[in-house]
C-alpha cells in the first residue's frame, strides 16, 4: 500500500473507531504526529500505551482498531470512494477549507461530494425554520438571488424549510452552494430532497463528516450545525422560532466569532420571536444585501466568475483552463498542475504570463486570481 493510501486508510479507521469524536481525533494526531502513527500505535501495542487517554477509553479504541467488522467498513468506505467526484479531505490536505480550520473541534476529515473547488469561494450560512411563512420563503429567495451575483457561495444544512429554499435558491440563480449533512454523504436525509441532493452533487457540493452509510440521529445535527457556520463568513436567520437548531446555529456562529445576520419578520409571528431575540443580541439587522456585503467588507466584491468572463478574450487554452481553477485561496503550481492536467513547467510559464497581464498574482501560499475588488 502506497503511503498516502496507507495514510488515507488510517484517517478512515480513525473517524470509525472514535465513532466521529473530532475531540478525541485531534488529540491523538498531536500526541502521535499523524492518523497511521495514531492508529499503528494502538494496534501494535499489547498492553495499550494510554498515550493520556483514561484506560477505558484506550482500551475501547485498541479493541475497535483491531476488529476485522471495521476494517470490512473501511474497506466500502474506499470502494464508495472510487465513485466519480467523491473525495475525502483531511486535515492536512491543502484542499482542507481555512475557516473551518479555526473553529474549536474541526473535524479531521470530510467527506465530499461535487465540486471541490467551491470550498475556496466566500460563503454564507443561511438557516432558519423548517415550515418557514410565504414571507420567509420569499425573503430567502430575494436575498440569496442577490448575494449570489455578488460572488457569495450558500452553505446550509439541506433540511427542510429555509435550509433547502436557500440551496434551490442558489443554484436557481447559477450560484455555488454547500449542503453541510448530519448523515453520511451517500445518504438523502430528508427524503424529500431527493432532486435537490442531486442537483447540488452535479453543479454544488455535498459535504459530511460522517463515513458512508452513517443514518440520521438527533446528536448530528447539531455536530452538523457547527460545520455549516464554521465554513462561512457569517450566518443568515429567516424565521426561526426561541427554542430552534437555527438560534443553536446562531450561537455556535458567535462562539466561533463569525457575523450574525438576522431578518425582520412581524411581531405577531412565532417564527420571528427567534431573529428579534438575535436582533437584541446584537446580530445585524438585515432588509437587504447590501446590510451582509458591508459587514463583511465584502460590498465592492466582483464574483470571481464576472472576473474570469472580462478576462476570457484572447486567452489560450491553459490559459482559460487556469483562470478556472484558480481562486482567492493560493495555491501551489503542483497543485495547479495536477488540476489541469499539465506539466509544472508549463504551469509556471503560463502563471508568469498571467502575471505580466495582471490577471493573477503571488503571494503567501502561491498564486491567485486578481483583481477581484
Amino acid at each position: 500500500m502506497a503511503a498516502t493510501e496507507a495514510l488515507l486508510y488510517s484517517y478512515l479507521l480513525l473517524i470509525r473507531a472514535t465513532a466521529v469524536q473530532p475531540r478525541l481525533c485531534h488529540r491523538l494526531l498531536a500526541l502521535l504526529g499523524d492518523a497511521q502513527s495514531a492508529c499503528d500505535h494502538f494496534v501494535a501495542s499489547e498492553h495499550g500505551s494510554k498515550c493520556g487517554l483514561k484506560y477505558p477509553v484506550a482500551l475501547r479504541l485498541q479493541e475497535r482498531l483491531r476488529a476485522p467488522a471495521l476494517h470490512q467498513q473501511v474497506e466500502m468506505d474506499l470502494a464508495w470512494l472510487a465513485g466519480a467526484r467523491r473525495f475525502f479531505v483531511d486535515w492536512a490536505s491543502l484542499d482542507y477549507p481555512p475557516l473551518l480550520r479555526q473553529i474549536d473541534d474541526p473535524p479531521i476529515g470530510l467527506f465530499c461530494v461535487g465540486d471541490l473547488r467551491i470550498f475556496r469561494a466566500s460563503q454564507l450560512a443561511v438557516v432558519g425554520s423548517r415550515h418557514p411563512t410565504q414571507y420567509g420563503r420569499s425573503v430567502v429567495k430575494h436575498l440569496v438571488g442577490r448575494l449570489v451575483d455578488r460572488g457569495l457561495a450558500i452553505t446550509s444544512g439541506m433540511a427542510l424549510g429555509i435550509d433547502g429554499i436557500a440551496h434551490a435558491a442558489s443554484l436557481a440563480s447559477g450560484g455555488a452552494t454547500i449542503a453541510v449533512l448530519g448523515t453520511g454523504p451517500d445518504q438523502v436525509y430528508p427524503s424529500q430532497h431527493a432532486s435537490l441532493y442531486a442537483e447540488i452533487q452535479n453543479r454544488g457540493l455535498i459535504v459530511s463528516e460522517f463515513p458512508p452509510g452513517t443514518t440520521a440521529a438527533p446528536n448530528h445535527f447539531p455536530q452538523r450545525n457547527r460545520v455549516v457556520t464554521g465554513l462561512s463568513l457569517g450566518t443568515l436567520v429567516v424565521e426561526a422560532r426561541l427554542k430552534s437548531g437555527s438560534l443553536i446555529s446562531a450561537r455556535l456562529a458567535m462562539e466561533q466569532g463569525r457575523e450574525v445576520f438576522a431578518v425582520p419578520g412581524s411581531v405577531l409571528s412565532k417564527l420571528s420571536e427567534g431573529c428579534h431575540q438575535l436582533l437584541r443580541d446584537g446580530a445585524k439587522l438585515t432588509a437587504h444585501e447590501q446590510d451582509v456585503l458591508e459587514e463583511l467588507d465584502l460590498e465592492s466584491m466582483v464574483s470571481v466568475e464576472q472576473v474570469r468572463s472580462d478576462s476570457s478574450d484572447g486567452l489560450t487554452p491553459v490559459q482559460t483552463q487556469l483562470l478556472s481553477v484558480l481562486d482567492l485561496e493560493p495555491q501551489t503550481q503542483d497543485r495547479l498542475a495536477e488540476l489541469i492536467g499539465v506539466s509544472v513547467s508549463e504551469v509556471m510559464r503560463t502563471l508568469v504570463e498571467l502575471e505580466i497581464v495582471g490577471l493573477v498574482e503571488l503571494g503567501l501560499g502561491g498564486y491567485r486570481i486578481a483583481k477581484l475588488w
